[in-house]
């Protein structure tokens, strides 16, 4: 027992000695940085080598599922692979996310060597993770031959894996979740939210995973239509992580010249995005002091104005063109004040600004309809804006109306002293040749959803020279055999979509196009003519037999209390 303690004494004694000469080494003061922080995942969850004597078609199955977890290097995916590759492989950037996966022996144009198999790899396309951890929606097949060999431990392992990195949906689901980051909207007094992906484990490391999102601004596709209040270069200076009092610290490196306003908008960006990953009050600083001037914490409740424009108002009641009349939705279905209300004009569809105060109605004429817009209640000034057809109108705040004529061109009309301008919004990026059946604006103003050949195409709208313009549009489906007939905006982040489908009549769909989940298909008939959407979510469809409403995608859609049909066009504001 003696010969054991001196030795720990010794070594011991070797350890204290090499903390006095490292701490001589250090300097009495430092700048604080931010530093890479461990997966701390890692040291608890043990990552196992696939089961022995698992089959070529198996193992690149497995693959494909393990491919979706980052930690190490990838060293779940990495295991599958023979020695002398995983030594020398490097991981392809982003993810091609893929479902309904299968593996076939596959065939080559020369004999195999013994110990040798070319593995069939197919699967449907789903879309792919960026490397700005934004989701874009992929379709068709996947086809790539995979060749395994047997090791010299009689394993099969594979020498040639794809040249993307392959994951399954299903796994990529388990292993990453969505998170919103927040940008500025339209106008720039506001937050709007840009959908990410990000691991969520360890949960300890996400804020400051998504503040490192945030701070290097918007997605690829968004960053023309959103904006930050951050100036460029700005970083975190050290790790955004819970103090010992329990809020989460966020120490940003020095913002330069910037206005107390500005300051708030910055606060209102990083107080909403750690909403999604914390509910921990948020310290804000700037190289160690506060960042605003009463160095209060914060959480989303004291930055509900920077939010408050871009949520539907819950006073606010919704409509319904009935007749060419727009009356309020409700169980008295009395006509609203004015020409719109009373008959006069001719109301084919409409469209009400969201604090209330303007509205925008397709109107009868000869040969035709105009787009007729004004203060609500009063007398609509007609626009020069005329054709066969015209959507339904949508709303960018309470200065610009959008439409689209004739299934062709989308114009807005933008509010001008004491008059309205029509201006053509160039749209050359969507898919050319087929009509644009539908189209609305999201409530912070920096998207547009429409529906194109059966389809949602969502785009960004960006501001170039005071013109209107859509970018990057992406095309969302569910599968091949579904038409989309109707879009409105959920969220800010989400979508609901009317279908032909008898199964999936209703589906709730992620901006992105990531997830789409049905609505029960309970006492709904087709076709299904109008979807909108009512404070809280609430989903409003109309059929041949009158108005549904829900509000989760389990609910039994029940009656809208209203005596308002179904050929009536419902609306709420925006």
């Amino acid at each position: 027992m003696g010969a054991h303690r001196s030795r720990r004494v010794a070594a011991l004694m070797a350890l204290l000695l090499l903390s006095v000469q490292a701490c001589a080494s250090i300097p009495e003061s430092s700048e604080p940085k931010a530093v890479k922080e461990v997966d701390g995942s890692n040291a608890t969850t043990p990552i196992n080598p696939p089961p022995d004597d698992i089959d070529p078609l198996a193992l690149v199955r497995s693959f494909v599922d393990k491919a979706a977890w980052p930690a190490s290097n990838h060293e779940s995916a990495r295991k599958h692979l023979a020695p002398a590759i995983e030594r020398n492989w490097t991981p392809p950037p982003g993810m091609l996310i893929v479902e309904n996966v299968d593996t076939i022996p596959g065939t080559s144009p020369q004999p195999l060597p013994e110990g040798v198999q070319l593995v069939t790899l197919r699967a449907d396309r789903v879309g792919r993770l960026l490397a700005d951890s934004s989701f874009v929606p992929e379709s068709g097949e996947l086809t790539v031959d995979v060749r395994v060999e047997r090791q010299g431990n009689g394993q099969w392992r594979i020498t040639t894996p794809p040249q993307e990195m392959v994951v399954s949906k299903t796994s990529f689901s388990g292993i990453f979740r969505p998170v919103p980051v927040y940008f500025l909207d339209h106008d720039l007094t506001g937050v709007a939210p840009d959908l990410r992906y990000v691991v969520a484990q360890p949960a300890s490391t996400l804020p400051r995973r998504v503040i490192d999102l945030l701070t290097s601004g918007p997605s690829e596709s968004m960053r023309q239509a959103m904006r930050t209040a951050i100036p460029q270069g700005v970083h975190p200076k050290t790790n955004t992580s819970e103090a010992a009092d329990g809020a989460l610290e966020v120490n940003l490196s020095q913002l330069g010249e910037v206005t107390p306003e500005t300051r708030r908008l910055i606060a209102a960006q990083v107080v909403y995005t750690l909403e999604g990953v914390s509910p921990a009050r948020v310290r804000i600083k700037e190289e160690g002091m506060p960042l605003l001037s009463d160095g209060k914490e914060l959480r989303p409740t004291d930055m509900e104005q920077y939010e408050r424009d871009n949520l539907q108002r819950p006073d606010l009641p919704g409509l319904a063109v009935v007749d060419e009349r727009v009356l309020v939705l409700d169980r008295h279905a009395r006509p609203i004040p004015g020409p719109a209300g009373s008959g006069e004009y001719d109301v084919v569809r409409a469209g009400r600004s969201p604090h209330g105060d303007k509205l925008a109605a397709v109107t009868r004429r000869p040969g035709g309809v105009a787009l007729r817009v004004g203060d609500f209640g009063e007398q609509l000034a007609e626009l020069p804006t005329i054709g066969n057809y015209m959507s339904k109108p949508t709303w960018r705040g309470e200065d610009e109306a959008w439409t689209v004529v004739d299934g062709r061109d989308v114009v807005r009309v933008v509010h001008s002293g004491s008059t309205w301008k029509p201006e053509t919004v160039d749209a050359r990026s969507l898919p050319p040749g087929r009509p644009i059946k539908d189209l609305r604006l999201s409530r912070d103003g920096t998207r547009v959803a429409a529906v194109i050949d059966g389809s949602v195409v969502v785009a960004g709208v960006a501001e170039q020279d005071g013109h209107a313009v859509l970018q990057r549009p992406v095309v969302l489906r569910p599968s091949p055999d579904v038409q989309v007939t109707a879009v409105e905006w959920r969220q800010d982040e989400s979508l609901v979509a009317t279908t032909e489908s008898n199964n999936s009549p209703v589906f709730d769909l992620s901006v992105d196009g990531f997830r789409w989940e049905p609505y029960t298909a309970a006492n709904l008939g087709q076709p299904l003519t109008e979807v909108t959407v009512g404070p809280g979510g609430q989903v409003v469809v109309a059929d041949r037999h009158g108005l549904w409403q829900a509000q989760d995608t389990d609910d039994v859609w029940s009656l809208v209390d209203a005596p308002i049909g179904g050929a009536s066009i419902p609306f709420y504001p925006g």
